[in-house]
């Protein structure tokens, strides 16, 4: 009979007591741990609400901004034409500026049109030139084969 190893009452008080700390330990680690991660998840969710209601923020503060600079706009451009002279003055302003703008509009036109003509007419060239090409190779190749046949056909005959 072998002998089996047993413990005393206080080696078996002690290991339960070193268990129950454990569990104790462990519970607690737990615990910690799910708080952390609500709190984690609280400040996730007040960081979102806080990331709307600034965008929401931006956008009345636009609205409102663009609502004043507009006014402001409008109250500047009536000053002046309310002098008959200066009301003219600017009227030839704008008018030259905008024969201005319309000249640099046809030289751009003007400029991409006959770029765009230039690059279409180059391509066509090549295009008929690779055509022309390919079509000689097949008239070479066509003209060799009869000449290949004829000179079969000789020699049979």
């Amino acid at each position: 009979m072998i002998p089996i190893a047993t413990r005393t009452d206080t080696e078996k008080s002690a290991a339960a007591h070193k268990a129950a700390a454990t569990r104790k330990e462990n519970e607690a680690k737990r615990k910690r741990s799910a708080r952390k991660a609500a709190e984690t998840r609280a400040r996730a969710q007040a960081s979102r609400l806080k990331v709307v209601g600034d965008q929401a923020q931006r956008v009345a503060d636009t609205a409102i901004g663009g609502t004043v600079i507009a006014g402001e706009t409008v109250a500047d451009s009536i000053k002046p034409l309310t002098n008959p002279q200066e009301a003219r003055r600017r009227f030839d302003r704008v008018r030259r500026k905008a024969r201005t703008e319309i000249r640099k509009l046809e030289r751009r036109g003007g400029t991409f049109r006959r770029r765009t003509q230039r690059e279409v007419t180059q391509r066509v060239r090549r295009n008929r030139r690779e055509a022309e090409r390919r079509v000689s190779d097949v008239q070479s190749t066509a003209e060799d084969a009869v000449g290949r046949v004829a000179g079969q056909a000789r020699s049979i005959a």
